[in-house]
């Protein structure tokens, strides 16, 4: 029986993405949005502020490196909240239906350590999970092995009783490499139908939707 859920977060439990800053900066030209990001790489550089980078020491190398994108670049750091979009209602229903079946619930996300502390006291429903694993305060970030170590070590787990729900595959691959079935997220809907079909009579599927 499967009785431990990790969760990611972005894309999962909360709505984020840079568009809603550059869109409106780039005056809604998609193009010139597009073609901010193609040069700058700003979306891979994330991965490394995830990874624990600080913002300042990564966007300074970065506009140096851009100077015609001076502004837009430490928009990352200034309007970072206004990429979130706040909650996927559906998803925050499954999760707190599962803490009210006592399931053990835990958190894995690729985030940075300074912008983290933003959406944890801004949200409760946080507070549903046993620990959290935030990868920009371990210095590694998913999809590299250590991180779910991490999180399995920490809390005694055995990697075969859990289930990890992310959006994106490669993460899931990796989990599955250490015993960590793997639901990739789509929807709150396909979620909740995964579930019912891996837990066959462990959840009360009525009250995950």
């Amino acid at each position: 029986m499967k009785k431990h859920i990790i969760f990611d977060f972005g894309g999962v439990l909360i709505d984020w993405h840079p568009d809603r800053v550059y869109l409106p900066y780039f005056n809604d030209d998609i193009n010139l949005m597009k073609k901010f990001y193609d040069e700058t790489h700003i979306r891979t550089l994330n991965l490394e502020f995830d990874r624990g980078l600080p913002f300042d020491h990564g966007l300074k190398q970065l506009a140096h490196d851009f100077p015609r994108y001076h502004e837009p670049i430490y928009l990352w750091k200034t309007e970072w909240h206004k990429m979130i979009g706040g909650p996927v209602e559906g998803s925050i229903k499954i999760l707190r239906a599962l803490h009210h079946q006592n399931y053990l619930l835990f958190g894995l996300t690729n985030w940075s350590a300074e912008t983290f502390p933003y959406v944890y006291y801004l949200y409760d429903f946080f507070r549903c999970f046993k620990d959290i694993v935030v990868s920009g305060r371990e210095k590694v970030i998913k999809p590299e092995l250590k991180i779910y170590e991490i999180l399995l070590s920490r809390n005694n787990l055995n990697a075969e009783h859990c289930i990890l729900i992310d959006d994106n595959m490669d993460n899931i691959i990796a989990a599955k490499k250490l015993g960590i079935h793997g639901i990739c997220f789509s929807s709150p809907e396909q979620l909740a139908e995964e579930l019912k079909f891996l837990s066959k009579d462990s959840f009360r599927i009525a009250n995950l939707l």
